[in-house]
């Protein structure tokens, strides 16, 4: 598949990334400012690239490209179906934790919950991002690697972090940010140059890659592997908390210059995640048209590579795809090392910590993080695809979160009792959601049909978390609130069961009015909280430099998007 011209492409891209690694972050990383949040000096453009770049990883390369080989349009919708909760972040939450000075995502929750809130909601992020993104991203990095190049996948695994790792560690977040962007326009360029080769091969016959029935749509019925009751879940609860209250995304934006480069950098993520499905959905479906006889599904972007890109090239695209399993795993490492660095550590220990120790505690945290994460990667084979994996554990987790964050913006009477029992809700869905694997691997499965699918089960968790967050408001015994708080989820739960339709409707009408009624009554400043005067799109600059005139563009491509292809 590949020659001595490929191999000299792809060994020159790592070379190239660890040079702009190791000389952009030189100059910040001896300081907690500086590692950490990279001196707030992260420009609009870097801020846009580099959120895509973490985004982007070989699950989509991999794992979403084998799903839309499959299952054709309606994969689209996790790049596409990303606009609400790119829009909550933009007017809501990056305003919100701009202008508190925020660094980590559970130091917010602190201020309006206390402590015992934040040690939780980190100890869960971390969770997150050992058990999924890196396990995730590391075997389906090794995956892609031996298929393009005959590199065993463990070797791979080990090649992958111990060169990610050493600009990561060094240089810290300015680091990640600024490798992040050129691998952004190097996967985003990789993919595009796939697509528009796998269509020139089959005649620029755009209605083959559409297909027929539900391959064609993107909302597709209740009964199908994606149907629009999880898209409808998906929309306002794991989107959200994945763009909006995740440490690993928002980083990047609480590291800028101004306010306003962190608002435009997300709509530079806003219009690259337009022209994404170009290249993480189509090149499967174009791929199915060449061939449609690949047993396995996750095959399909390595050997649409083999297909249509000439050799000499292969090596750059080979690059892209790597380079999106390095952004995504540099951004995980620093995302971790912050977590436990000032989440962690800085807060348990009883004496003040000088600078330059936190910086080393965060060095050896990514460094232990990246370590567990290679090591427990062959755990996701026990998934017919790698995409699912990750999805069938963040949808359910990501829900609750969601739900603490919007009343912690939007809602003064949320308690700290509520968000405690909505992150406890979060964190047992993961060793569920694990064991209910296993068992289904020895036939044994205690769900009802109509919640297998975990989007769909996540509507139910979603309904659980709204519940114990409103019962808690009313600050009766703990007692008296289990007691309500199961009264009220038994009906929950077996609706779900007769109607799954009922739940996503309920859940997506439930937060949409939840956050315009809330966002309609936030008229004064309150501290830790979001007020109207956060939706100021900078109209005393330049028209070309107002937020809501690009965002507005956005949403009408958007709308059109969703219109042609309902």
């Amino acid at each position: 598949m590949f020659n001595g011209i490929d191999l000299t492409f792809f060994l020159g891209y790592f070379v190239l990334v660890v040079a702009i690694g190791f000389l952009s972050g030189r100059k910040q990383r001896k300081t907690v400012s500086g590692y950490f949040r990279g001196g707030n000096r992260l420009p609009f453009y870097a801020i846009g690239f580099s959120i895509v770049a973490a985004g982007i990883s070989s699950e989509q390369f991999v794992g979403e490209v084998g799903y839309a080989y499959k299952l054709g349009m309606p994969v689209a919708n996790w790049e596409w179906s990303v606009f609400p909760a790119l829009s909550l972040l933009l007017w809501i939450f990056i305003p919100l934790y701009y202008r508190n000075r925020i660094t980590t995502m559970p130091e917010y929750l602190e201020r309006r919950f206390g402590g015992e809130v934040r040690t939780l909601y980190a100890i869960l992020l971390i969770l997150s991002y050992v058990l999924v993104n890196f396990a995730v991203v590391f075997y389906t990095g090794g995956y892609a690697l031996e298929v393009m190049w005959g590199f065993p996948k463990l070797y791979a695994v080990w090649a992958l972090a111990l060169i990610t790792g050493l600009y990561t560690i060094y240089g810290g977040l300015t680091a990640v940010a600024w490798t992040g962007s050129f691998q952004c326009i190097l996967l985003m360029g990789g993919g595009l140059y796939v697509f528009f080769s796998g269509m020139n091969l089959i005649g620029w016959d755009f209605q083959a890659i559409l297909g027929e029935g539900t391959r064609a749509h993107l909302i597709t019925p209740a009964d199908h592997e994606v149907p629009w009751t999880a898209l409808a879940i998906m929309l306002l609860t794991v989107h959200v908390w994945y763009y909006a209250n995740n440490q690993y995304i928002n980083q990047r934006c609480l590291a800028a210059r101004s306010e306003w480069h962190a608002k435009m950098g997300i709509l530079v993520a806003m219009g690259l995640q337009i022209l994404l499905p170009l290249a993480t959905t189509f090149p499967g479906m174009v791929y199915r048209v060449i061939n449609p006889d690949l047993i396995q599904s996750d095959a399909s972007y390595p050997m649409m590579v083999s297909a249509v890109v000439p050799t000499g090239l292969r090596g750059l695209v080979a690059a892209a795809i790597v380079g999106a399993i390095m952004s995504t795993i540099s951004g995980l490492v620093n995302s971790t090392s912050t977590l436990v660095t000032l989440d962690l550590y800085q807060r348990w220990s009883k004496k003040r910590i000088l600078e330059d120790k936190l910086v080393r505690v965060g060095r050896w945290s990514g460094g232990i993080a990246l370590l567990i994460g290679a090591c427990i990667a062959p755990l996701v084979m026990k998934w017919e695809n790698l995409f699912r994996y990750a999805q069938d554990i963040w949808v359910p987790m990501a829900s609750p979160v969601v739900v603490v964050f919007l009343c912690a913006a939007l809602w003064p009477r949320a308690t700290q009792r509520g968000a405690l029992a909505c992150l406890w809700l979060s964190i047992l869905t993961i060793p569920f959601i694990i064991g209910k694997t296993i068992l289904a691997d020895y036939e044994i499965r205690f769900l009802p049909e109509n919640l297998e699918n975990p989007l769909v089960f996540a509507g139910v968790v979603t309904m659980m978390a709204v519940i114990f967050m409103a019962v808690s408001s009313k600050h009766r015994s703990l007692t008296a609130d289990l007691g309500l708080s199961v009264l009220l989820v038994i009906p929950i739960a077996l609706l779900a069961v007769w109607s799954p339709e009922i739940i996503a409707v309920l859940v997506l009408c439930l937060l949409a009015f939840s956050i315009l009624w809330l966002c309609s009554k936030r008229l004064d400043p309150v501290e830790s909280m979001w007020d109207r005067s956060m939706l100021s799109g900078m109209s005393g600059a330049a028209w070309i430099a107002n937020i809501w005139i690009w965002w507005t563009l956005a949403a009408l491509i958007m709308a059109a998007i969703y219109i042609y292809f309902w």
